[in-house]
């Protein structure tokens, strides 16, 4: 059953389209009324867009009305900036339509991430899913939050999510709505905020330089360049928030700075303060700017577009002695641009690149060198981005060694 949003490209033909919608649209007219028929109309037509001759007996024409109208019915009422979510086994009697599966429908906003964090939510928690259907819908609401009208110009596009998933009891219910409720929560804190903390990575590599008087203007230059890099559709942004170092010497630590936060970092708990000596790039080392930024990853996993450990850009501001006074910390995750970027393309990466190749001592152009070369360029980003210049030429040249031997 192929509910999926629409692709004007991949539509079947508007006659063939038409006869298969035909009685169903005449069916949910009946089932909605004189009042509401012309709104469950436009909404089933937008509805099942895609639905093909194979799925179509999949329910009776009454069956697929009764659906569409059933979930039109429960997106009436959606208070502004909120997600309505419901799960439930539909019931014959009840709904006007069955299904084997126990359906998962979500009302809300038009935004990015909504799909692939529910449908990663689910992965997780081992639940599969059957049917996946995500019309993007312009409804008109008043103040409240009532619905209007359907598909009308003052229409703002919300997500309407049908997803028919793994038959659950009650129990499974309840659990999967509270883990969706806290991903939706999620998805729009962060895109709330989006161009804050976009805007804030700009300003900071902006300022960068001022607060690390120890660096040189040249390193300074390629630590701004990585900023804006990553702030140019390079980075994902989940959540920032800003830190000040409390204490001094050993007991040095760093504490949230109150309101400072954004994104998952808005509302979240600060938890206990972070001793500055377990921050990698709080000594001093011989990689110039890498003192000033910290690029990690986390050890709390994304909840939000794809699985995996966020990403973490710090970036520590020092007072006149060279000592970390302050931070501000980006987490989040490289986009997939990122990690198509060549070496020498990537600001910061690219010094490291040129350095394994000077430090090699191979001829560029000669055998060994073109395949120190194509290591570099395929070693994994996230090894280039988090490695020292040592350390990256190290593992290069451990992996070339090999490759000759």
């Amino acid at each position: 059953m192929s509910l999926q949003p629409s692709d004007r490209g991949s539509a079947a033909p508007a006659t063939s389209r038409a006869a298969l919608l035909s009685p169903i649209l005449g069916a949910i007219r009946e089932r909605a009324g004189a009042d509401r028929a012309a709104d469950a109309t436009v909404f089933a037509d937008i509805f099942y867009r895609r639905l093909t001759e194979d799925e179509l007996p999949l329910h009776s024409a009454d069956g697929w009305a009764a659906l569409a109208n059933d979930f039109l019915d429960f997106a009436r009422e959606r208070p502004p900036g909120q997600a309505r979510l419901r799960l439930f086994n539909p019931d014959l009697g009840r709904h006007g339509w069955e299904s084997p599966h126990t359906v998962l429908q979500i009302v809300n906003d038009d935004m990015p991430f909504l799909v692939d964090s529910v449908t990663m939510a689910l992965a997780e928690l081992g639940i599969g899913v059957h049917v996946l259907g995500h019309p993007v819908v312009p409804l008109s609401r008043d103040a409240g939050g009532t619905l209007r009208a359907v598909a009308r110009e003052d229409g703002a596009s919300e997500s309407l999510m049908h997803l028919e998933i793994d038959r659950q009891s009650a129990d499974g219910i309840a659990a999967i709505e509270a883990a969706l409720r806290t991903v939706l929560a999620d998805v729009r804190a962060i895109v709330a905020d989006w161009s804050a903390m976009r805007a804030k990575m700009d300003s900071v590599a902006e300022r960068f330089g001022e607060a690390q008087a120890h660096l040189t203007a040249a390193e300074c230059a390629e630590a701004r360049d990585f900023l804006r890099w990553a702030a140019d559709d390079h980075f994902t942004f989940f959540g920032h928030r800003e830190y000040a170092v409390s204490g001094s010497g050993n007991e040095a630590v760093l504490c949230a700075v109150e309101g400072s936060g954004l994104g998952l970092l808005r509302a979240r708990d600060v938890g206990k303060p972070r001793l500055l000596r377990s921050l990698a790039a709080s000594t001093e080392t011989a990689e110039g700017s890498t003192d000033a930024l910290i690029l990690t990853k986390t050890n709390a996993r994304s909840s939000v577009h794809r699985p995996g450990y966020m990403d973490y850009i710090g970036v520590l501001g020092y007072d006149a002695a060279g000592t970390p006074v302050a931070e501000h910390r980006f987490l989040g995750l490289y986009t997939s641009s990122a990690y198509n970027r060549r070496p020498w393309d990537i600001p910061l990466v690219r010094q490291r690149y040129a350095h394994v190749m000077e430090a090699s001592g191979l001829e560029p152009n000669g055998h060994s060198g073109k395949a120190l070369k194509h290591i570099l360029e395929t070693l994994p980003r996230d090894e280039l981005f988090q490695s020292s210049s040592e350390e990256l030429h190290q593992l290069a040249s451990g992996i070339l060694g090999l490759q000759e031997r």
